[in-house]
């Protein structure tokens, strides 16, 4: 465009005395120094309107193009004028030229930042010196009146967004000729490539040369981050890759940089994005405490938590950005999280989000594969990973909000910060004093850290009156500061939204009323849309906001500009957010009581079908179904998220989920109450053993025989089995028989799903527990038959099936549909399942004496037994892993601890499966008396639980080691036992053992 005037093309030649940027925010400077803009936006819009188009306009028209009739246009036009001319207008010469029916400007000698880019481009930029290209490109950034669009006045609109397309252009070309120059030097060139992306986003091959650029600079992750973001950019508009982007991913830079390996499979770390230090007003004191503390962490290796308190609004969040740029500029390792209310039920959500933010992507390896599923080792695997970081540099962690942290995130905080208290790590947390209260577990974490000396408090009280006006100048210096600050009562935020509407001319004493305020003036598309934001948060995404709005792409994108453009809403990398959790709630709180439910009800109906495997949105779920007003929506929420925390190990985390869904399931008819109840109830009984099984199982038991009479049969078969397996944990193995056999009648009237499963459990029970095997094995070639009819896969079939194979000594057989059903159980996160069909492929191994194979099978059992629950898995595993070292290297030490362990949790059949086997070993070693303990313990043991497989073992054990002593008489009598268990039911295994010993075929 022409803009009618004269000027030079160098932006190093003397400047023009007054200068008009409208790259970016507006701004007017005069001498180079800034002068403040009128705070109405139509006053700025009038400005670049009437510079950029140096003609006389007529009144009626500008009156048009930026005021409504109510809005008293003539008076409004008045009044803006006025204020442009204490801009622009000098005592030498009068630049706003004005009657009564028309109006202009004279740009003469005016420096206007677009004018001197368009210029540049005109006048060809393939002649311009490079360090003239290089000061354009630096200077010339921003978009055209950032924030100054105004859709609502359509000429205007249509005006500023052609002239955005003609900047844009201009930038264009000015950074690929740069660029070009540069191609050679892709260090100088880099940052401009990136500017060039960021300008033309759905562009293929700038994004690849920018890729180009990375990889020849050995910048591997930036490079595979550009080019994820290229294909997405490609796919927002349905366009196909023309393969540059795979081709600049792929290219040689061995040339170029001979001394990094391109075969190197380790991603570079590139260097994280600066993080900017805020303007800090006031608060001076708390600064200097934040250095002081930074300082002692680095120097003296002294690791701390720096916990910042106060109430909403008042400025936790500014200082932890301060801490963060401290560190950073001090050359530490910085990390960023935060928590939001959802969070409180999604485990590890603080150091997940911590250590997706480092560029190392420390979370690939500490949070999936196998490792997360495993709580102790994953504590252990997180410190370690911060000790690594801390013999580099000082390690600084910013957590806010942790007042909404779960159980999960709390304990690792307590357990990381005291296991590395010698090292260099700070971590600086916020948190609001009131909710924090309501944290048991995070109450408990900072209890013991300053217990350990390892807390600092920062308390924050009311800014200063002196310092409250100086942050309100800062942001609407032509406002009554004196007043506003007596208003605000001394809360940062809460300034800056008075100074904000005294800008915007709202009325409001309250930020609600600021906000009410402000939401009136919108369009009702763009209400909407913020009301269902503030129902999502924190978790705002376009994809979330299209389906619960039903707006469509265009009115949405619009209703999204607008709110960012009333300072309500903004972008960040991952979607949106509120500038500050007050205005979100602010907003939220418009929503009427009725209304918020529903809202919240939709939302957690849409989650209940996406939760799948995402711990996040099972948080989600949960907190949108608790506030949905629907106690069986919410109940359900708590089984889903109950059952997926257990996936993850998170027992505390699904043991509170399952006490919360109670409150909700006691407010159901008695029909979903009773179904809800047992499905709450196998959630606790996995998350933690009960303290009375007995009553527990009574319970399961009553539960059932309600759901019978409900007519809900796959519930009644639910608790007969939760009943039978607490049973036959804690050895009460008749009545365990008794329920079982229960849960597969109630089934016989369901459908053919439920049969099988009912059919499925009852024979793994009575294969558990060595009871009517051969009625075990018709019940599963009918379950067999009928799934394989109906293509039904079935893991209970495959385990019974399995011990049942184990039992028989067809041992082959038996491992290979064990680890059919251990595979099976594991993708479906049933942990309890996994172990024991782990637990029985060690036996297996064990009783073929292939110990080296039980001993590698029994690393797997360790690791799942210390996640479970407290019971007998984890003595157990660590019990029959130092039998198979016992077997290996005739060495017994480690057997006494984990023995004892499981006399404490009285797990007889465990025990005696050890105890049998151990002494076994003990007569081999000629260890004839400890043989002759340990087999008369089992031996005990197996009477109490009428073990006849087991029992004979004993007996065969106690036989040979009373002979070892010449105790011929004992001998004998325990010899006859044999006999006698011999014609009872007993595994092959035993009578094998048996046959050995009385050296006949047929005993």
């Amino acid at each position: 465009m022409d803009y009618g005037f004269s000027m030079t093309t160098s932006l190093s030649d003397t400047a023009p005395q007054l200068q008009l940027k409208f790259l970016g925010e507006p701004r007017v400077l005069l001498d180079s120094k800034p002068l403040s803009l009128p705070p109405s936006k139509k006053t700025r819009a009038l400005l670049a309107y009437l510079a950029l188009n140096p003609r006389t306009f007529r009144r009626e028209l500008l009156c048009e193009l930026l005021w409504e009739v109510p809005d008293d246009p003539r008076g409004s036009l008045r009044w803006s004028l006025s204020k442009i001319r204490r801009l622009v207008d000098s005592d030498e010469k009068a630049r706003i030229v004005a009657d009564r029916s028309s109006v202009s400007m004279d740009t003469e000698g005016l420096d206007i930042d677009i004018a001197h880019l368009h210029h540049l481009v005109k006048t060809g930029l393939e002649h311009a010196e490079l360090s003239e290209l290089i000061e354009a490109a630096d200077h010339y950034l921003g978009e055209f009146l950032q924030g100054l669009e105004l859709p609502d006045f359509h000429e205007f609109y249509i005006w500023c967004i052609a002239e955005r397309e003609q900047v844009s252009k201009s930038q264009t070309l000015l950074l690929t000729t740069l660029i070009n120059r540069l191609h050679h030097e892709p260090a100088q060139a880099l940052p401009y490539a990136r500017q060039l992306a960021a300008l033309q986003p759905y562009d293929e091959a700038v994004r690849a040369e920018l890729i180009g650029f990375l990889m020849k600079l050995d910048c591997q992750q930036e490079a595979e981050q550009q080019y994820r973001l290229g294909q997405k950019m490609l796919s927002e508009v349905g366009a196909q890759s023309s393969g540059l982007l795979r081709g600049a991913m792929q290219q040689d830079t061995s040339a170029s940089m001979p001394t990094h390996s391109q075969a190197s499979t380790t991603p570079a770390i590139t260097k994280p994005s600066p993080i900017n230090a805020p303007t800090v007003i006031g608060r001076q004191q708390e600064l200097h405490s934040l250095q002081q503390c930074y300082q002692s962490v680095a120097n003296d290796h002294q690791a701390k938590l720096l916990l910042l308190r106060g109430e909403p609004g008042i400025g936790k969040s500014h200082l932890l950005q301060a801490a963060a740029a401290i560190g950073q500029a001090a050359g530490a390792k910085v990390l960023l999280a935060g928590t939001f209310e959802s969070d409180i039920v999604r485990p590890f959500a603080l150091w997940i989000d911590a250590l997706r933010y480092d560029s190392g992507n420390a979370d690939t390896s500490l949070f999936n594969g196998d490792n997360h599923q495993d709580r102790d080792q994953l504590f252990t695997g997180l410190s370690d990973w911060v000790a690594e970081q801390c013999q580099q540099q000082a390690l600084v962690m910013v957590f806010d909000d942790i007042q909404w942290s779960d159980e999960s995130s709390a304990a690792v905080l307590h357990y990381v910060l005291r296991i590395n208290r010698q090292r260099p790590l700070l971590v600086v947390a916020a948190s609001r004093d009131a909710e924090l209260n309501d944290n048991r577990a995070m109450l408990q974490a900072i209890r013991g850290l300053r217990g350990d000396k390892l807390l600092q408090e920062i308390k924050l009280g009311p800014l200063p009156g002196n310092e409250l006006q100086q942050l309100i100048s800062q942001h609407a210096p032509d406002v009554d500061v004196l007043r506003l600050s007596e208003e605000c009562g001394g809360n940062p935020l809460f300034a800056i939204e008075l100074a904000r509407a005294e800008t915007e001319g709202d009325s409001g004493s309250s930020l609600n009323e600021l906000i009410q305020e402000r939401l009136s003036r919108l369009e009702a598309s763009a209400t909407d849309m913020l009301l269902w934001a503030s129902v999502l948060a924190p978790h705002i995404d376009i994809k979330s906001l299209q389906r619960v709005t039903d707006l469509s792409n265009s009115e949405l994108d619009c209703a999204l500009e607008i709110a960012e453009q009333q300072g309500l809403l903004h972008t960040h990398e991952r979607g949106f957010d509120f500038p500050h959790h007050l205005i979100g709630a602010s907003i939220y709180k418009q929503i009427s009581p009725a209304r918020c439910q529903a809202m919240h009800r939709r939302v957690a109906e849409i989650l209940e079908v996406d939760t799948a495997l995402d711990l996040k949105l099972a948080a989600d779920l949960a907190h949108h179904a608790a506030k949905s007003g629907d106690p069986a929506l919410a109940a359900r929420a708590m089984v889903s998220a109950g059952r997926l925390s257990l996936r993850f190990f998170a027992n505390e985390d699904a043991l509170s989920l399952a006490q919360r869904g109670m409150k909700y399931a006691q407010q159901l008819s008695p029909a979903e109450q009773v179904c809800l109840t047992l499905e709450l109830s196998e959630v606790e009984m996995t998350a933690a053993p009960s303290a009375d099984w007995n009553a527990s199982a009574e319970k399961y038991v009553a539960l059932a025989e309600q759901a019978l009479d409900h007519g809900a049969l796959p519930y009644a078969r639910l608790g007969y089995q939760m009943a039978s397996y607490v049973r036959w944990i804690n050895g009460q193995w008749s009545d365990a028989e008794r329920d079982s056999l229960q849960a597969e009648r109630v089934t016989r009237g369901s459908n053919d799903e439920e049969h099988i499963v009912g059919m499925a459990e009852t024979a793994k029970c009575l294969a558990l527990l060595e009871r009517d095997l051969s009625h075990a094995d018709a019940m599963l070639m009918e379950a067999s038959s009928i799934a394989k009819r109906r293509q039904i896969s079935s893991a209970t079939i495959q385990i019974a099936l399995g011990i049942l194979r184990y039992y028989e000594n067809d041992l082959p057989k038996s491992e290979e549909l064990l680890l059919e059903a251990r595979t099976i159980y594991k993708s479906q996160g049933d942990r309890i399942n996994e172990y024991q069909a782990n637990e029985y492929l060690v036996m297996v191994n064990i009783e073929a004496e292939r110990y080296d194979v039980a001993q590698k099978r029994c690393q797997q059992l360790v690791e799942i037994g210390d996640k479970l629950r407290e019971g007998s898995e984890a003595p157990f595993a660590k019990a029959i892993q130092a039998l198979c070292d016992y077997a290996l290297n005739n060495e017994d030490e480690g057997l006494d601890e984990p023995l004892q362990q499981l006399r404490v949790a009285d797990a007889k059949h465990r025990l005696a499966y050890v105890l049998t086997r151990a002494a076994r070993f003990d007569i081999e070693q000629g260890k004839i008396d400890t043989a002759i303990a340990r087999a008369q313990e089992a031996l005990e043991y197996t009477e109490l639980l009428d073990r006849p497989s087991e029992k004979m073992l004993a007996n065969i054990a106690l036989a040979k080691a009373h002979k070892h002593n010449n105790d011929q008489a004992a001998s004998e009598r325990h010899l006859a036992a044999v006999v006698e268990l011999n014609k009872s039911m007993v595994a092959n295994w035993a009578r094998n053992r048996a046959t050995e010993l009385l050296g006949t075929v047929n005993v």
